[in-house]
Parts: structure tokens; C-alpha cells; sequence
């Protein structure tokens, strides 16, 4: 063979049995079940993705229906996501001139939230600002009708949102007005009216972020925006609008979580079922083309080692991006505390510049196109999802559920999964139930007070309230009481280590100790298992682990600890076969803790035990 032969070469191809067999052998007989991972939305995702995988989207291009891939043909070429960053300030004349700042350092939209119009006129916080250039958006929430004077003040040329999501505001408030007919015969005349004085801005708002927030999975956020669409379409038409026209004023938004590749998915999803309601009304498809408003998951937020927000709304607002986004929320890293941080501002502003510039995904038009993986995963969420909201729609439709609690419920049972798999750490928290800082007291820090909406509803009837829940919260609290039990005792609680053997043989699991330890707040003294009497009897600590090999564990060791001192609380660290467990629990060892130990429920019994008060 010479070099002129090597254009007649090619590659021998693979098929997926070959890649199945290889696979299998490498898991020393066990099969590719092991690799396969199940999702809170019932998909469960496959090691490997091929061209088996096939999608619609194999012969739909971006800007086609049903919009899959996008609602504009070039993508961001033709209409670049707006920097959606929301300016507050201590009234209407301080924020405004916060946004001229911003919109000088690279912010594209006019972002305000609600809770400025309260004390303040509209055209105020708008003065001298570029409407007629950069799009508005407010969420308005329940604050449409005292806007109505204000509008024929600005230009008829305004564009973007001036929206609310009335369901949403009920769910997160806890009741439902006693004649939903009568209150949206009201909403829909003040529609019409924000209509013909800002005839190009849309007012009606589909917000799952209050479902997501909440704790709700992908199928369960696309189901309920659905419904509310639904909702919302049905009585637009009984007060006069058309079902085109109520499209036209429509936009979703939808929080992004750190799953990175089911929230791509989940957005070229809810594209592809919102253009199948043109079908299902014989309406015309370009009226049906979502615009989405994305914004960085709440649910994911962290109070400790707070900066790690940085990585994930990144990687959220990442996710948005290739998902295909129209505007764009990244919260600043400090958010779950909401205190002001010019740097925390400016870094969450920069995280959009620097996926428009420096990533040059915004040069490829739906970039994840093509990718097996996430046209499967697109396929499956959008199969799932409409079911579920044909089971909500033949059930009597979203309001009645709510009435029920069913949909709470659903919202709740996924909740407690996800609570459940982070407080076995089978999944992880950067910097809360895995490698958490010890030196992050946050004592600085307190959660962020809960938003209320402005309706003021006629006869309202009660119903369970679907609040923002943090996943980090069980931790948190274990480190606030920590913290509180530090400044009135003068230090922090602390259990001991008693190690085994050579420092290689003790150590991973002692550092395994160590750090499920610290995500309560607990700190740590550490001695030798062999002058155990001594070291407890010195450090005055009574809750102790044993830690070390397998090899070097002895159970009479523990027997003559406990004999001595019968007071004291041992553990095990290491999983252990089921008669080895059995033998260290009758010498008097608590309980044997490991990887799928419920962190949460050890770290609480660990609390009681120090006199850490609830």
C-alpha cells in the first residue's frame, strides 16, 4: 500500500448490535439495562441514540410548520433573542434610569417588574426610553386594568409584552374566583381595549414557570400551558375574539432547568403542540407560531456557595438558547437571597453577550437539529405531553382540576421524587448536599419574600396553593439551624470520626463523612479508632462514625465502646453485606450510612442528638 491508495479506503461501519455487544462485555455480563436512566417524566433515556431514532423533523425545515425547529427561518439571524432582564428600584424615576444604564451595556429589551406600577404612573417609568426601537416587557399580574389610562399616553408603534397569566396568579395565590365567567368576561374587555391602544403588544401571558417552580416535571409544564391555552382560547371566544386572534396575543413562558438536553427538548416540543391547536380550530398555522419567554429555574437556585449559580443559569440560558428562544431571563446568582448586587446584575446580562458572541451559536440555525438524541427526546416529550393535556381537556379542563387539588398533587408527588433523590444524593446540588463549603455560614442570606399577584377576585374560593419550592431548602435549613445553634453555644455541633487502620484505608470514607456532615453544618474531630475511650472522654462528643476497610472493621471494638460508654451514639460508615450489617447492629452500632442513605433524615437525627433546636 502507498499513499495514493488511501482515497479507496473507508472505515469498516458499525451497527448498534456490535456497539450492544461491545457494551456489554465491558459490564462484565450485565446488559445495557444498567446504562439506561429513567427521567421524572416517565422517558427513559437509552445509552446510545442512532438513526433508528427517526423524527418529523427529518423533513421539516426551521420556520416551517409545525415549527419544531423554530419559528423563523434564519433563526437568530433574523430575530436575535432580547436580553430580558428585569430593572427595579426604590420607585418608577430611579428604575428608569437604571434601564438607560443597562441598555447601554448591552441589554436589548425594556424589562420593569410589576411591583413598580403600583406606587408609580407607567409613563413615568417608561420617559424617555426607546420604545419605538426595543420591545417591552412586564408581567403585569393583575395590573392590566389600571394600565388601561396609561397606554394612550405611549406610542401606538409600542411593542413586545404587557401580559398576564390570571390562572398562574391564582394558582400561586391560593383561590379562584367564584364565577371564572363573569371574571373573564372583564379580563377579555380589558384586552380589547390594551388592543386598540397597543395593538401590536401581546396580552396574554401562559406562564408553567408557576408549575415549574413548584416542582413539576417537563410533560406536567407543557400540559398545563396547554390547558391554560385552551382555557384562555375558549372564553377569548365567547367574548368576541377570534381564535387567530387570541393566538396573536399569546406567549408562553418557561423555566429552564440544569437538565439540559429535556429542556431543549421540552421547547421544540411545546412548539410542535401549540402549532397542532391550528389543527385541532382549523386555523391558520402562522397564527401559531410560540413565542417563548425562557427564564433560569428557581427550583435550582442555591442560598450556600451561592457563585455555583453562576454555572447553572449559564447552562440554562444555554439550553434556552438552542432550544429557540424570543426573550431570555438569566437570574443574577444572588437571586434565592434578592439582594441587590450591581456584580450579580451585570454577570447574569453578561451570560447572554457571551452565548451571543463568544459561543457563535447564534451563527447555526436550531442547532440541536439532527441530533438523535434530542429528536427522540423532542418525539417522546411532545407524545406525552399531549396526552396529558387531552386527559385535562376531557376531564373538564384545568380550572375544575385545580378545584379538585389534582393537579397540586401531581405537582407535589413530583416534588417529593425529586426531594427524595437529593436527599440520597442520587442526585447532586453543587455545593449543598455534595461538596458543600463549610466556611459559607450565610449568615448574610435569607430566602426571598414570596411575590403576590394584584387581582382582587369577587366571591374567591379557596384552593391548594402551588408555591416556589427550592430543592436545596432541606439542606439549607439544616445549615441555618447550625448556624443559629453556633451563635448562641459559641460553636458549631460537631460528631466524631474513629478511623481505622493506614490513613489510604479510612480516608475515602472519612472524607465521605466529612462532607455529608458539613451539608448539615456539622464540623468534624477526627481520632483513632484505638483510642476511642480516650478521644471521646477529651473531645466530649457523642456521636461518633467509625470509619475505615471493610478489612479492618471489628466488631468487638465496637462492642467494648459501647460498654464503656453506653451513652455514646455510633455509626458505620461503608454498605455492608446484610449478616456483616446485622452482627455491628447488635453490638450496639445506630445504623450503617452510605451512599443511599437519606442525608436529610441522618443529618435531623444528628441535630437531635447535639442539641441543635428545630
Amino acid at each position: 500500500m502507498n499513499i495514493d491508495n488511501v482515497k479507496d479506503l473507508s472505515f469498516p461501519k458499525s451497527n448498534y448490535e456490535q456497539w450492544r455487544s461491545a457494551a456489554e462485555t465491558a459490564l462484565r455480563g450485565k446488559t445495557i439495562d444498567k446504562l439506561k436512566t429513567p427521567t421524572y417524566e416517565g422517558i427513559t433515556l437509552n445509552p446510545l441514540y442512532t438513526d433508528d431514532n427517526v423524527s418529523l423533523t427529518d423533513t421539516e425545515s426551521p420556520g416551517e410548520f409545525p415549527y419544531t425547529r423554530g419559528i423563523y427561518t434564519n433563526g437568530y439571524h433574523d430575530e436575535p433573542w432580547a436580553v430580558c432582564q428585569p430593572v427595579g428600584g426604590a420607585d418608577c424615576r430611579e428604575a428608569n434610569g437604571k434601564m438607560k444604564s443597562a441598555l447601554l451595556r448591552g441589554q436589548n429589551a425594556i424589562v420593569f417588574p410589576a411591583d413598580l406600577l403600583l406606587n408609580g404612573e407607567l409613563t413615568e417609568l417608561l420617559d424617555g426610553l426607546p420604545l419605538d426601537q426595543l420591545p417591552l416587557y412586564i408581567d403585569t399580574r393583575g395590573l392590566q386594568k389600571d394600565l388601561l389610562p396609561q397606554l394612550g399616553k405611549l406610542t401606538s408603534s409600542l411593542t413586545g409584552v404587557l401580559a398576564e397569566d390570571p390562572v398562574a396568579e391564582w394558582c400561586m395565590d391560593g383561590q379562584i374566583p367564584g364565577k371564572p365567567e363573569l371574571f373573564f368576561e372583564s379580563w377579555f374587555h380589558t384586552l380589547r381595549e390594551i388592543d386598540r391602544h397597543a395593538p401590536q403588544v401581546k396580552s396574554i401571558l401562559i406562564k408553567s414557570v408557576t408549575y415549574h417552580n413548584g416542582g413539576a416535571s417537563a410533560i406536567q409544564e407543557l400540559a398545563y400551558a396547554l390547558a391554560t391555552a385552551a382555557l384562555y382560547i375558549e372564553e377569548g371566544q365567547k367574548n368576541g375574539f377570534t381564535v387567530e386572534g387570541l393566538a396573536d396575543k399569546l406567549i408562553f413562558s418557561f423555566a429552564v432547568d440544569s437538565d439540559y438536553f429535556m429542556n431543549i427538548a421540552k421547547l421544540r416540543a411545546a412548539r410542535r403542540l401549540w402549532a397542532q391547536f391550528a389543527e385541532a380550530y382549523h386555523a391558520d398555522g402562522d397564527h401559531f407560531k410560540m413565542v417563548i419567554h425562557a427564564v433560569t429555574s428557581e427550583r435550582s437556585e442555591t442560598l450556600y456557595d451561592e457563585h455555583v449559580n453562576i454555572l447553572r443559569t449559564a447552562n440554562q440560558a444555554f439550553a434556552s438558547a438552542i432550544g429557540g428562544i424570543q426573550y431570555l431571563e438569566v437570574h443574577p446568582f444572588n437571586h434565592a437571597s434578592s439582594k441587590e448586587n450591581q456584580a450579580a446584575d451585570r454577570i447574569a446580562r453578561n451570560i447572554h453577550l457571551i452565548l451571543k458572541e463568544e459561543t457563535h451559536i447564534t451563527e447555526v440555525v436550531d442547532p440541536a437539529g439532527g441530533s438523535w438524541y434530542v429528536e427522540q427526546l423532542t418525539d417522546e416529550i411532545a407524545v406525552k405531553a399531549w396526552e396529558k393535556f387531552f386527559d385535562i381537556h376531557t376531564s373538564g379542563g384545568i380550572l375544575p382540576l385545580l378545584q379538585e387539588g389534582k393537579i397540586q398533587d401531581e405537582i407535589r408527588d413530583v416534588f417529593e421524587k425529586r426531594n427524595h433523590d437529593l436527599a440520597s444524593r442520587k442526585v447532586s446540588i453543587i455545593g449543598t448536599n455534595v461538596y458543600p463549603n463549610p466556611a459559607d455560614l450565610g449568615s448574610d442570606r435569607s430566602a426571598v419574600k414570596e411575590i403576590t399577584n394584584y387581582y382582587t377576585l369577587m366571591d374567591p374560593q379557596s384552593i391548594s396553593a402551588i408555591k416556589p419550592k427550592r430543592l436545596a431548602e432541606p439542606f439549607e435549613e439544616l445549615r441555618k439551624r447550625s448556624a443559629a445553634h453556633r451563635k448562641l453555644s459559641g460553636e458549631a455541633p460537631q460528631i466524631g470520626l474513629l478511623t481505622f487502620g493506614e490513613l489510604k484505608n479510612y480516608k475515602p470514607r472519612a472524607d465521605f463523612m466529612k462532607a455529608l456532615a458539613a451539608a448539615g453544618g456539622i464540623e468534624v474531630v477526627e481520632g483513632p479508632v484505638l483510642e476511642a475511650i480516650d478521644f471521646i472522654k477529651k473531645s466530649s462528643v457523642h456521636t461518633l462514625c467509625l470509619c475505615g476497610s471493610d478489612e479492618d472493621y471489628q466488631v468487638q471494638i465496637v462492642k467494648d465502646i459501647k460498654k464503656a460508654l453506653p451513652q455514646v451514639q455510633l455509626y458505620l460508615a461503608g454498605k455492608q453485606k446484610e449478616e456483616v450489617e446485622a452482627k455491628f447492629i447488635g453490638a450496639g452500632i445506630q445504623e450503617v450510612i452510605h451512599s443511599k442513605t437519606n442525608a436529610v433524615e441522618i443529618l435531623t437525627e444528628w441535630h437531635k442528638q447535639l442539641g441543635v433546636k428545630a
